[in-house]
């Protein structure tokens, strides 16, 4: 389910829907509704503001028994990628607290090259970093391929990863 309004949000859970895009304080209530449940939410910064609003968020979150992935809405590349690559909370031992979701439709399809390439790239960096889950579209021409050539390379980078 991809969409901010709480109705929408609720109506889709309640017809089975399993993982919720996306959540953030302007309607964070809606979660609570979600507590103890399988459904999963992703949770991304405050509109117009930094990445440190992803923490009360998840605060609000785990009080409330909500499962959830974190989105930190990656810049594309050459805007701030490289620094919202990895923003999963650590816990004080510093081991990964939650799951990120890396969105790749900005990247591939903002960035006008070999998109193959480009995904291979970025699926090597969510591959080091821990990211568990990859969001991508194929709206623009030159990304159509996108979904195919994501699977490949994650294939191709967790084996060379096991490999190493």
């Amino acid at each position: 389910m991809d969409s901010f309004d709480p109705a929408e949000i609720l109506t889709a859970v309640a017809a089975g829907a399993e993982l919720v895009l996306s959540v953030n304080r302007s309607n964070l209530d809606v979660a609570r509704e979600l507590g103890g449940s399988d459904t999963r939410v992703v949770v991304i910064p405050d509109f117009g503001e930094g990445l440190d609003t992803l923490d009360r968020s998840i605060e609000t979150l785990e009080r409330w028994n909500v499962r959830y992935l974190i989105d930190p809405v990656i810049e594309p590349i050459g805007f701030g990628f490289m620094p919202r690559s990895s923003v999963t909370p650590r816990s004080t031992a510093g081991t990964p607290t939650s799951a990120q979701l890396m969105g790749r439709g900005q990247h591939h399809e903002l960035t006008s090259a070999d998109s193959t390439g480009v995904n291979a790239c970025c699926v090597a960096i969510c591959e080091e970093v821990g990211v568990r889950a990859v969001l991508t579209t194929e709206v623009i021409p030159w990304a159509r391929g996108a979904v195919r050539e994501i699977d490949v390379a994650r294939r191709l980078m967790h084996y060379a990863g096991t490999k190493s």
